[in-house]
């Protein structure tokens, strides 16, 4: 298995600096707390330089907007040197793009080409990984048949893209994605060295994990990592360390970074070991539980709780 470090970096390969991580945000996340700011104005004052893009199908940045309100668009030549120049006038570094697939819908052939398309938006912006989502809006089908048409998709998405050097990250999401049986099972089927996964260190804690076992997990898909989401949850000691229902509580024990239950430090340890030296992308879904005056007080203890892992 290749470790991360020998693939491509945002904006050019650049060497590790140690005990200095490369922070990066959800476009999304930051939306939530910008209280009127654009997105570039937020990222400056958290003292970020890097985001993860959500692009949708129509390549369209629904967060990350014009003057004028207007999402950006990639979807012809010129817009993407729209968009190219201004992100390099704002000195900021697109860290992934993120997509919300479906690859079991009735429009699992759409999905696959606006996969492809983002990869080569990828290419032009810099970005060295694609997060492809394998949860499913169909709660009816069976799981096995979400991993095959999970696994048709992939497969297509690395045929179309051969001369790519683009990363794709399937991020452990939702009921079956968080499972090691189905996220081996892709791993297995389609044995790439572009295809690895966007650790979510949330998520398997979601899905019911006790606490020591997520760490094994963690170590598992470490060396498979490509890209990051970075989020915490808080339950009591009674709950931590044992198996939970699928999401117990989540609304009520999501929270900061520096409140959670998940060592930041043993994660950030766990994930240099393995080779990872790309950004860890800040997500944090307990926004809502606060006022709008507090929410980007919450983002900048976030950026303080990610650079402190690594001290």
């Amino acid at each position: 298995m290749m470790k991360a470090e020998w693939y491509p970096m945002a904006m050019g390969d650049r060497p590790a600096i140690q005990n200095h991580p490369r922070v990066s945000i959800r476009d999304h996340t930051l939306s939530l707390a910008a209280d009127g700011r654009s997105l570039f104005e937020a990222l400056r004052d958290l003292g970020l330089g890097a985001v993860e893009l959500q692009v949708d199908p129509d390549l369209t940045t629904p967060h990350l907007r014009q003057t004028n309100g207007v999402p950006f668009s990639a979807d012809n030549d010129a817009a993407v040197v729209r968009l190219q120049e201004t992100l390099s006038a704002q000195a900021v570094r697109v860290s992934a793009l993120l997509l919300m697939t479906d690859f079991s819908s009735e429009h699992a052939d759409d999905h696959i080409a606006w996969s492809v398309r983002a990869i080569r938006l990828a290419e032009k912006l810099g970005a060295p990984v694609v997060r492809l989502d394998p949860l499913t809006r169909d709660k009816e089908l069976p799981r096995q048949v979400v991993r095959d048409n999970f696994i048709v998709g992939v497969r297509r998405i690395v045929e179309r893209t051969p001369d790519s050097t683009i990363d794709i990250g399937i991020e452990n999401h939702g009921p079956i994605g968080n499972d090691p049986v189905f996220l081996d099972a892709i791993f297995a089927a389609v044995d790439h060295p572009r295809l690895g996964i966007t650790l979510d260190t949330g998520n398997f804690y979601w899905w019911g994990v006790a606490l020591d076992d997520l760490y094994i997990l963690l170590e598992r898909y470490a060396p498979r990592t490509r890209h990051t989401h970075i989020k915490n949850i808080n339950y009591p000691p009674a709950l931590a360390n044992t198996s939970r229902p699928i999401g117990s509580e989540y609304a009520k024990y999501c929270c900061p970074l520096d409140e959670g239950n998940i060592d930041l430090r043993r994660v950030a340890r766990i994930l240099e070991k393995a080779g990872y030296r790309r950004d860890l992308c800040i997500e944090n879904e307990s926004l809502q539980k606060y006022a709008a005056d507090q929410k980007f007080d919450v983002l900048r203890r976030d950026v303080q709780a990610i650079k402190a892992a690594f001290l």
